[in-house]
């Protein structure tokens, strides 16, 4: 089985039906006056709803793709955690404290994963229906580099110029630089550009570095970095989302930089990272600064880490954050 575009275009209506097939049995639950909840051996919390959006996804991912195995959160074994090639990785209700609170802040996701990167996931919010989606081959366009770039179009704009003359060559060249430029700004820019000190902080044109962190889970480490940060002068303001939705929050230009210290799994966060790179954003680990990576051989649990909504700001913040998270630990 190959795995490219052509093939997750063959298979995203179906998926959809899934998520939102699922999310209608959470919200059941949700909207009931009543449901079994239960805690795991990690401490966390399932509930009835747990069960029945896992029974649903299961069910229908083995009808899609008979051939992919399949990890989820409510039927993980430690000794099935790495399958040989592609598989799928699921959390059918990420977020369950926001269920139980009832805030609205939880999701379906199901990710699919190949050679330790997330390859595509999809998502839904079941309290609003919204279902994000997106894979490793809709990533924007790499940035060009100037060197390799000329040795390419060097040639072709001494060619316009003998067939149309030096005029026609410039205009080539210029509109060659422009559209690229114009690509990499959309995909790439910063938040924005201008910045000013206002009452002794850094604090860009378009407003201060939104940084999204959990509604649940906000820690001493979470609050000792919002210092670090009033430490630098670096002004920003907190967006507070739950469950995958801090990721989507980037993918959908409503935050700038998602830091990560306390423990997830692999499920809590696959989907998300897979629609963010759609978008040109990054995960990347604190201590190293790589890629995040999947399938690992020794825990199902993440590194600490921190998304960002794309490349720029992952150049700008990432040394500052890991060095940050080095001193901590």
């Amino acid at each position: 089985m190959k795995i490219n575009q052509k093939f997750i275009n063959s298979i995203l209506k179906p998926l959809e039906n899934t998520v939102a097939e699922a999310s209608v049995a959470i919200m059941e639950v949700y909207n009931s006056e009543s449901y079994n909840t239960e805690i795991k051996a990690d401490g966390s919390p399932v509930t009835e709803a747990d069960n029945r959006a896992n029974d649903i996804i299961i069910r229908s991912l083995k009808e899609i793709t008979p051939d992919i195995p399949i990890i989820s959160e409510e039927t993980f074994h430690s000794e099935n955690q790495n399958p040989k090639g592609p598989y799928w990785l699921v959390d059918p209700l990420d977020g369950t404290k926001g269920f139980i609170n009832k805030d609205g802040n939880f999701t379906v996701n199901i990710a699919l994963i190949d050679n330790t990167m997330p390859i595509f996931g999809i998502i839904e919010a079941p309290a609003t229906g919204k279902i994000w989606s997106g894979s490793f081959f809709q990533r924007p366009l790499r940035r060009f580099r100037f060197g390799a770039m000329f040795f390419f179009i060097g040639p072709l704009a001494l060619f316009v110029s003998n067939i149309f003359g030096p005029t026609s060559a410039l205009i080539f060249l210029m509109l060659f630089l422009f559209i690229p430029w114009f690509i990499q700004h959309k995909s790439y820019g910063p938040h924005s550009v201008i910045k000013e000190m206002i009452d002794g902080k850094l604090v860009y044109k378009d407003g201060p570095l939104r940084l999204v962190m959990s509604k649940n889970h906000q820690t001493e480490i979470d609050r000792k970095f919002l210092d670090f940060l009033n430490s630098k002068d670096i002004a920003y303001d907190l967006v507070e989302k739950g469950s995958s939705l801090k990721l989507c929050a980037l993918a959908d230009n409503e935050a700038d930089i998602y830091p990560r210290f306390g423990p997830t799994s692999e499920w809590d966060i696959a989907a998300g990272h897979a629609c963010l790179i759609k978008q040109g954003g990054r995960v990347c680990q604190m201590s190293s600064g790589e890629p995040l990576a999947y399938t690992k051989e020794e825990s199902i649990l993440n590194p600490a880490f921190v998304g960002f909504r794309n490349t720029y700001l992952k150049d700008r913040y990432l040394g500052l954050i890991s060095d940050f998270y080095k001193k901590l630990v």
